[in-house]
């Protein structure tokens, strides 16, 4: 959803009538398919105030701060994925391994 000071320039300059929608959607920033929707009525002059962020922000993230993963080395948010996924797919492809039907070689004609 679009910040609603980005909805009002865009109101304000077709209600100017001075650009085309192709520069208001280059001027703002938008695509021209919101100019266009807009000027045929079909898109409301509603959108997200800049301080109602909040509510889209995990609040998990808001109070840790991502460190160095000991196993792996990248910059994660504890405990880490990565690692996890990765060990969980090791522990699937040997037991995938133990079930694997042994391979014989073939027999020699005496």
């Amino acid at each position: 959803m679009l910040p609603t000071t980005l909805i009002l320039e865009v109101r304000r300059l077709l209600d100017l009538r001075e650009l085309s929608q192709r520069a208001i959607a280059r001027r703002v920033g938008v695509s021209r398919g919101v100019v266009a929707e807009m000027a045929k009525g079909l898109r409301g002059d509603y959108g997200r105030d800049l301080d109602d962020d909040s509510s889209r922000a995990s609040p998990k993230r808001e109070l840790t701060t991502p460190v160095r993963c000991p196993d792996c080395g990248g910059m994660v948010y504890a405990p880490c994925r990565l690692c996890r996924a990765r060990a969980a797919r090791a522990a699937m492809l040997a037991a995938r391994m133990l079930l694997r039907k042994p391979v014989t070689p073939p027999r020699r004609a005496a």
